[in-house]
């Protein structure tokens, strides 16, 4: 049997409950009761159920360490058997105690029966830590759930409550199963305590024949009138007829005449699919209405059959199909279209008499709809002489579609006319002005990154204001604002390089000027800061009103400037405008006053790049400049002038560590 169809509907589990056989299904004959103590088991008396007064229990009892188990055994006086639940009370206690038996309470909820009995040593008193006590047994019917209750004679206030459903052996367990098709597995559970064999067997017809080396033996004991249960776990699965199922059967070509086509079915899986005639087109095959068949010994006999070679079967059984199409690769007739100016010429060639018939169409999404009436023609003998059919056409849009019209079941096909030689030319002449205008976008922008590189294509307006901490720190104002100018190609507004204008008009109405110019250019305000700035800024900072706002020193930038920041932030007026910069080494962020929080600050040389973008960004600026930016701020940090620069940044780093770089009135002691 072929190994593919065994994995399909037809496999089944059989699954044999061994100890329901008679011979091995624990029977009694009467009521008794049993205790265990050392090894030692001696029968039980059983009384009547008393009501027993609760004791203190002793020091170091817990009940909830023992065990209470349930099973079904046959309760058999002549003539018949009955279900019958045996009580099992494992006693395991941490330290001696005076046990004299046990009672035991039962409850049938079905019939809502209670009763109860009590078993006692019969010369037993000493105190003892594990003992197990049998009780044989509760009459009951199967499948009844039931509950036991079990409490110390005497009673320590403590008991043990289970519950348990009487087996039907008559029936034998529930069996679960779970398929894993990835791993073609089949897991089988059931209840503890169950005597089961579980095997694998292939159903064909009323007989299930099992499958070698397919048997789980869980428990044996042999029974040959133990309860048997068959699950088929495939025959609702959608997994089991799949392609499987097909590889397994044989199709065949039967002898048939002209105009009929035949095929019989065969395989090692017992189906019987029904077989439907179908025109295969673009990759599917779409079914001939009235031409389905039923199963046959014999075969499936279709009449009056196009027998082109897209004429294929398709079978079908429940949720799964098969396509199997005729093994010839020639066709009864075929056909070719030719376009000409206005018209289509067909060509038809046929082996046999035939007719054939062709209508205009127009491709409405996946269909084609008619646009002309039918043309036909006809070919009454055998012949190898070709027929042409001529159809006018107005549009170049409209296809043909051809079939067979002197048959029932025959498929249509469409034909539509290739023009593509005809745009070869505008597709040549497309692909080069393409090209073109490629190449034209890549040399632009070549050229506008070449010219950011070099210099940008905008000028940026900068006011440069400071503390005068020392000669050495103004040497380094100077050469930062050298980079601006040389490299950023800014217009880098600073005092020390406009002195003679500072020295004619004076320090107040030179910045106020120089900060007007920068608003109306959209200029930045770039505020060099330094640990002399913060002393400064403290001492400015603790004057009043007025004074803060006075100007005495002509000559004094850093107070002037302090003024007109405070100015523009306490009206809160063009704050984007300014930026802080510190050198890495000379001054950190922790420096830098509170009042200027919501702008931004740049550690030089580190954030250099972020300053660059800054300074040379505006509004609606094209990502490819803004990307440019980049790699000039890359640029400018491999010049000889930025170079020049860190040397100096070095030199000034050492001489504020030796206490050399304030002026005589510097103190650093803050």
């Amino acid at each position: 049997m072929d190994s593919m169809c065994r994995y399909l509907f037809s496999l089944c589990l059989m699954s044999a409950v061994l100890s329901g056989g008679r011979s091995k299904v624990r029977k009694i004959t009467k009521h008794s009761a049993y205790g265990d103590w050392e090894g030692h088991q001696e029968r039980l008396e059983i009384e009547g159920f008393m009501r027993q007064e609760q004791v203190e229990a002793p020091e170091g009892f817990n009940l909830s360490l023992s065990r209470l188990q349930m099973s079904t055994v046959l309760l058999c006086p002549p003539p018949k058997c009955v279900p019958c639940v045996q009580v099992n009370v494992k006693i395991n206690n941490s330290v001696p105690v005076r046990i004299e038996g046990v009672q035991v309470h039962f409850f049938e909820y079905k019939s809502n029966r209670n009763d109860g009995i009590q078993v006692r040593w019969r010369n037993r008193t000493q105190p003892l830590n594990v003992a197990n006590f049998i009780y044989e047994c509760f009459e009951s019917e199967a499948g009844s759930q039931v509950e036991v209750m079990v409490k110390t004679i005497p009673d320590y206030g403590q008991h043990l409550t289970e519950g348990y459903t009487v087996e039907d052996y008559g029936v034998g367990p529930e069996v679960n199963y779970s398929v894993l098709p990835q791993e073609k597995r089949i897991i089988i559970t059931v209840p503890s305590g169950h005597v089961v064999k579980a095997m694998l067997c292939y159903k064909r017809g009323l007989v299930c024949r099992e499958l070698k080396r397919h048997s789980v033996q869980l428990v044996f004991y042999p029974g040959l009138d133990s309860h048997r249960t068959k699950i088929c776990p495939f025959t609702s699965s959608p997994e089991a007829f799949g392609p499987d199922l097909w590889r397994s059967s044989n199709f065949s070509d039967l002898a048939h005449s002209d105009n009929n086509m035949a095929v019989r079915f065969s395989g090692k899986c017992y189906i019987k699919p029904r077989a439907i005639l179908c025109w295969k087109s673009n990759q599917s095959c779409k079914e001939l209405e009235e031409s389905a068949i039923e199963f046959s010994k014999s075969g499936y006999v279709f009449n009056s059959v196009d027998r082109h070679s897209r004429m294929c079967y398709k079978f079908q059984y429940k949720n799964s199909s098969h396509i199997e199409c005729r093994n010839r690769a020639d066709t009864d007739w075929n056909v070719t279209l030719v376009t000409e100016s206005n018209k289509f010429l067909l060509t038809f060639a046929s082996h046999i008499p035939a007719s054939f018939s062709a209508v205009l169409c127009k491709l409405v999404g996946e269909e084609c709809q008619n646009t002309s009436q039918i043309h036909s023609i006809t070919q009454k003998e055998l012949s190898t002489q070709k027929h042409l059919m001529i159809l006018p056409v107005e549009s170049p849009e409209l296809c043909v579609r051809v079939w067979r019209s002197d048959v029932v079941f025959s498929g249509k096909q469409v034909l539509c006319p290739n023009y593509s030689r005809h745009w070869i030319g505008l597709g040549i002449l497309g692909t080069v002005a393409a090209l073109a205008v490629m190449m034209m976008f890549i040399y632009i922008v070549w050229k506008i990154t070449t010219k950011v590189a070099s210099a940008p294509l905008w000028k940026r307006t900068v006011l440069v204001m400071y503390s005068p901490d020392s000669e050495e720190h103004k040497t380094l104002i100077c050469a930062f604002a050298d980079i601006l100018k040389t490299e950023l190609h800014c217009n880098v507004i600073l005092d020390l390089w406009d002195a003679g204008t500072v020295a004619e008009i004076g320090i107040v109405s030179w910045l106020y000027s120089k900060r007007e110019l920068v608003e109306r250019e959209g200029g930045k305000i770039i505020i060099i800061w330094s640990k002399r700035s913060q002393r400064m800024y403290n001492q400015w900072s603790a004057l009043d009103r007025e004074s803060q706002l006075e100007h005495s020193d002509l000559h004094d930038l850093f107070n002037t400037s302090m003024a007109c920041v405070f100015n523009d932030f306490s009206r809160n007026r063009r704050i984007k405008d300014y930026s802080i910069i510190y050198f890495d080494g000379l001054c950190s962020k922790e420096n830098v006053p509170e009042i200027f929080t919501k702008i931004p600050k740049y550690r030089m040389l580190k954030d250099f790049p972020s300053l660059v973008h800054t300074l040379l960004s505006t509004p609606g600026l094209p990502c490819s400049l803004k990307l440019s930016t980049k790699f000039l701020a890359h640029k400018i940090q491999q010049s000889e002038k930025m170079q020049m620069l860190r040397d100096r940044i070095d030199k000034c780093t050492k001489l504020q560590g030796h206490g050399l770089l304030c002026s005589e009135e510097c103190d650093w002691s803050d």
